[in-house]
């Protein structure tokens, strides 16, 4: 009987929980719609506390019976701190009654009824969903149910948060989910990336990011209160961000932190960069070109590299000029605070945050570690005796990607009041999200490439798989179940590591023989697939330049008859024009000498003629010419120079042997 009792309970707890995780994505949704409104952002969650009120109030309204109705109604985990705010307002209004600390909805409060917008969100989710479902089934061959694939949702949603940070009472709005979730991850990382090729779908699935950043800030009940701008602040950005930056991870994480980088000028903040973060950057992009052409090359640096076509020269070149390129983004080099004797009773004690890092992340390499402490103690010692309540007021913030770092300076933090509110250490999705809230609608495309940088990186395989993967490919080779060539196209083709990672989502325990053997089966044949297209377009190209080449060659054939025919026919006006004179001239000494000419002034006729006759018959002495075969001669002369001429203008070979 307990035993059936328990087993009830699991799943009555597990339908509440799916209940939740749609209800959820529902309301992301909702929230959304109401951007557009402008106002408060309190606002947003309004109309949900009025639905609860006016149609389902508890028995005793404040803010921990109204937060668990919302929980119930929205799925959303909204603080009770942000709901009492809310209430508190609405009794302002006249629209609740306070006594004895409990809230009675007075006859002003106006009906509600949300029904038509959640159908409308319902639609958005219920095409989301029944899309991954068809996603999963194709690319994984992975059937999923309704409940899993609006978990995976959930699930990817829910990393979109804001820890860290004090006065947000909670990372996210979403509701949790345990267990291993990775494969969930990846699976949507992949689904987001294939929905850019769908406009209408992947705009529905960025209304809910930007709806679950707007319930982010239902987290901070006092975000309300805080300045607009963050004039008073700097912000220092890590290396791994500085790395997206200039763009060694992909074009998606650029673009990204690119738009975060504007916002936040926009918002009058500054961007900098530690000298030794430089250093680190300088001597990661420098360490990861020496492995560019090596099998044994790993990291996002060189995966990325090797996609893009980038070579060993590219990136070291990249790294010499790296300070121009940040400099372009307004990115601005700072000197790290010197370990000076003013500066010492500011610095953090490194031993024990060294610990606390060790905790909470496995450093492969010390020197990172190092530059991690650095950067922290560098925030200190900037900050020196300020006790910030908020970013706005922190003076500096150190801006990271990487989660596990930021929760270990947060940890450490609380010790100190310094850092007790604001973390020395902050994500930069935390930034991106508080700064998009002040300006939502000032960067209206932040949210959907925050999705597309992450969806990117979500898409990765996590650290070790490819390195599994090998020892696998080799213990196959040995085998005999592929070939050296199979083998080398495992370690060399960035086409065989997406198909391989779609298949296994990025799980060693779904890495198997079969799964490796028909990844390079896949691959095989669209190569072979991919020659023979290339083959036949090569041969079209061919087929289609031969053709042009004969139109061209008979072009060019009329031109040059074109040009014979016209130069031919000149020199034969030419050389009929000059036989004629010279017969004219010979007719009239002949005429001329058989009669007497008296007048003086007509002497210089005859004299003219005979001299002109005289240089006729010396020329037909030295070159042959006689008046009877001067016509072709000349013709035949004058024909090869306007023929050549006109050739040569227009660029044509001379043809001698023809002429």
């Amino acid at each position: 009987m307990q035993v059936k009792i328990r087993e009830t309970s699991t799943k009555n707890a597990t339908e509440d929980n799916q209940l939740s995780n749609s209800e959820a994505l529902c309301s992301l949704a909702m929230l959304k719609v109401r951007i557009n409104s402008g106002g408060d952002y309190l606002d947003y969650v309004r109309p949900y506390i009025l639905d609860v009120l006016a149609n389902d109030p508890p028995d005793k309204i404040n803010d921990m019976t109204v937060a668990a109705k919302l929980s119930d109604s929205c799925g959303l985990k909204i603080p009770p701190r942000t709901v009492q705010v809310i209430l508190q307002r609405l009794a302002k209004e006249r629209l609740l009654v306070k006594r004895d600390g409990i809230f009675i909805c007075s006859d002003e409060l106006p009906e509600s009824d949300l029904t038509a917008a959640r159908a409308d969100a319902n639609r958005h989710i219920s095409l989301i969903v029944h899309e991954l479902i068809g996603f999963s089934r194709s690319t994984i061959e992975r059937v999923l149910s309704e409940d899993e694939a609006t978990e995976s949702l959930i699930n990817f949603l829910s990393h979109f948060s804001i820890p860290c940070l004090r006065s947000y009472l909670r990372g996210t709005t979403l509701p949790d989910i345990g267990g291993n979730t990775n494969w969930q991850l990846a699976l949507v990382g992949h689904f987001v990336e294939a929905l850019q090729s769908q406009p209408n779908l992947f705009d529905s699935f960025t209304m809910l990011m930007q709806g679950h950043m707007l319930a982010n800030a239902l987290l901070c009940p006092d975000l309300h209160s805080v300045s607009d701008s963050y004039g008073d602040v700097t912000f220092y950005l890590d290396t791994p961000l500085l790395i997206q930056l200039l763009g060694l991870e992909g074009e998606r994480e650029e673009q990204a932190i690119k738009e975060v980088i504007a916002l936040v000028q926009r918002l009058k903040g500054k961007v900098r960069y530690f000298s030794h973060t430089y250093d680190e950057l300088t001597y990661s992009i420098t360490s990861s070109a020496d492995f560019i052409d090596s099998y044994k090359g790993r990291g996002t640096i060189v995966n990325e590299a090797r996609k893009s076509g980038k070579q060993k020269a590219d990136l070291i070149m990249l790294a010499s000029q790296a300070a121009e390129i940040l400099e372009e983004s307004g990115v601005l080099a700072v000197a790290t605070p010197s370990y000076s004797e003013e500066n010492h009773k500011f610095e953090i004690a490194v031993e024990a945050f060294d610990a606390v890092l060790s905790d909470e992340i496995d450093y492969n390499n010390p020197r990172a570690k190092d530059y991690d402490i650095r950067s922290v103690r560098s925030i200190y010692v900037l900050r020196r005796d300020s006790s910030p309540r908020s970013i706005e007021k922190a003076k500096a913030v150190l801006v990271t990607s990487n989660t596990s770092f930021s929760k270990a300076a947060f940890e450490y933090g609380k010790s100190f009041q310094m850092s007790r509110e604001v973390s020395s250490v902050i994500t930069d999705f935390s930034l991106a999200n508080t700064a998009w809230l002040k300006a939502p609608q000032g960067a209206p495309a932040l949210p959907q490439k925050e999705v597309l940088a992450f969806a990117y990186a979500a898409a990765r395989p996590p650290k070790g798989f490819w390195d599994r993967v090998l020892v696998e490919a080799e213990k196959l080779e040995i085998d005999g179940k592929i070939t050296a060539r199979d083998h080398q196209l495992l370690r060399s083709s960035y086409s065989v590591q997406i198909v391989l990672t779609r298949l296994t989502l990025g799980d060693e325990a779904a890495l198997t023989d079969e799964k490796i053997t028909e990844t390079i089966a896949r691959i095989s044949d669209g190569i072979r697939k991919e020659a023979i297209e290339d083959r036949n377009a090569i041969s079209e190209e061919l087929e289609q330049a031969h053709t042009r080449i004969g139109s061209l060659a008979g072009d060019l054939e009329g031109v040059r008859k074109n040009i014979y025919w016209g130069c031919k026919k000149q020199a034969d006006r030419e050389a009929s024009a000059i036989s004629a004179g010279v017969w004219l001239a010979q007719g009239a000494v002949a005429v001329l000498g058989l009669f007497k000419i008296d007048e003086a002034s007509l002497g210089w006729v005859l004299f003219s003629a005979a001299l002109m006759s005289g240089a006729l018959r010396m020329a037909g002495a030295k070159w042959d010419i006689k008046p009877v075969n001067l016509k072709p001669r000349y013709a035949e002369w004058r024909f090869i120079k306007l023929h050549n001429t006109a050739l040569r203008k227009l660029g044509l070979e001379v043809d001698n042997k023809a002429q």
